[in-house]
């Protein structure tokens, strides 16, 4: 079978025809994402002006998919915007030609035809070869439509151990799809989850090339600090392939769903929100509490007897904590979940609720101890709920974190803060307004003068 993936209104007669939104001459409606199809089932695959409307990471999947179901020594053919010259025509035309180009880039406002992202030839060449295929070859064309387009053609390989594993990888990806364990409208958790199969595949591959006898168990732990999740369908896809050995793999399959069950994430982020308080520290934190969930994880692969005291103490934990539903435990995922609140503690800054704001900004810096502007807030809310003492600390605090941030013009702002913390020490009788600070945009030089 060859398929026509994103048909649209192309008709190929010797191919079926698949399209997700248009089914007026496609043979079945379907997602390129998750394609109803047989591993090794399909002879040729052609994607032309498809991967444009999915967006980067949802186009990996595709990508992935494709290699999947293609068989070895078979043809994937893709056409692609040529962004590059698609932009040198946009410089050099007239208003008219502008207006036309635009749509070359970004498509039409209409559901299936708008463009998500434009991959730069480079960049997908890149992952063509990341996701296993090889004889990757681009030309320049412009289409029917005079589009100028970069078309590839590449090929998935032979099956040998490696190619295997890229096999793997690609069901791997379609099972976190059907799972729901991605979602490609959170962004950071998406590229945290990619990254962390991007690293499963190359310490895999390592481990094949260089003929090792046993694998070295500390990435997978590693790993299961990261996403018990997405180990779980990394193991149940690598049955075939020899890395580790039956009792290995039911062994990191017991401790993986313990550590869904119980939250292990959870237990993780309240450890890290109980830790101290101090500006700068972060980093040190954050390694101390990987290092924790590390020990826990050696536990429960050693004796029995140790194994059982720490499922009843995880157990206890994980009923005694706040639920945060944290399905991934990753310095960048926490910074912004801290960001997602102290947005919020902003906004009730704003609404003059200062008690919920309080709490917010409290929160924020429990979970990201390094962003001087969560203690400044914090402060200012402290002096207008009266508690000048505890404002006073936090104002000390904040200059001592600004000193450790590379910024432009932080000598302005330090003295802002240290006029803030002045009248509150010699407590005069009118206080400085204390406003929310969100941003430093007033400190850029351009708007000093």
């Amino acid at each position: 079978m060859k398929l026509n993936i994103g048909c649209g209104k192309n008709f190929e007669p010797d191919y079926y025809n698949i399209d997700l939104y248009e089914d007026l001459i496609a043979d079945e409606k379907m997602s390129a994402l998750n394609l109803e199809f047989e591993d090794n089932s399909c002879k040729e695959i052609k994607a032309i002006h498809l991967i444009e409307h999915l967006g980067f990471y949802q186009s990996v999947y595709a990508l992935s998919e494709f290699f999947r179901i293609l068989e070895p020594n078979c043809k994937l053919i893709l056409e692609t915007p040529d962004l590059e010259k698609a932009f040198r025509a946009y410089l050099n035309s007239n208003y008219e030609q502008k207006k036309d180009i635009l749509s070359w880039i970004y498509g039409l406002p209409h559901e299936g035809l708008e463009h998500k992202f434009c991959f730069p030839s480079q960049l997908l060449h890149e992952i063509l070869e990341k996701i296993g295929f090889e004889n990757v070859l681009q030309t320049s064309l412009y289409n029917k439509e005079s589009i100028p387009t970069i078309k590839f053609e590449c090929t998935k390989p032979e099956f040998d151990e490696i190619v295997d594993i890229f096999q793997n990888f690609s069901s791997i990806r379609k099972k976190i799809l059907i799972n729901k364990v991605i979602d490609f409208k959170d962004l950071f958790m998406t590229k945290e989850q990619e990254d962390l199969l991007n690293y499963l595949l190359i310490e895999t591959i390592n481990f094949i090339k260089n003929d090792n006898i046993r694998i070295d168990l500390k990435f997978i732990k590693k790993s299961l600090i990261i996403s018990p999740r997405i180990v779980k369908n990394f193991i149940d896809e690598m049955k075939n392939v020899k890395c580790f050995s039956d009792f290995e793999r039911t062994k990191i399959l017991e401790i993986t769903e313990l550590l869904i069950k119980f939250k292990f994430h959870d237990v993780l982020l309240n450890a890290l929100m109980k830790a101290p308080l101090i500006p700068g520290s972060q980093k040190i934190i954050f390694s101390s509490i990987e290092s924790f969930g590390l020990v826990m994880i050696d536990t429960l692969f050693s004796s029995h007897a140790e194994k059982d005291k720490l499922i009843k103490k995880v157990k206890k934990l994980s009923q005694d904590i706040k639920n945060y539903n944290f399905h991934l435990f990753s310095p960048n995922i926490i910074r912004r979940l801290s960001l997602d609140i102290f947005y919020q503690g902003i906004k009730s800054f704003y609404k003059h609720e200062h008690e919920n704001a309080l709490n917010k900004f409290l929160t924020a810096i429990k979970l990201y101890r390094d962003n001087f502007l969560y203690y400044w807030n914090l402060a200012k809310v402290l002096v207008n709920l009266n508690l000048r003492q505890k404002a006073i600390r936090y104002y000390k605090r904040t200059l001592r974190l600004l000193n450790l941030t590379k910024l432009p013009n932080k000598s302005q702002i330090k003295k802002d803060i240290k006029l803030e913390l002045n009248s509150i020490e010699k407590q005069k009788a009118k206080l400085l307004e204390m406003e929310p600070i969100l941003s430093l945009d007033k400190y850029q030089s351009n708007k000093l003068n």
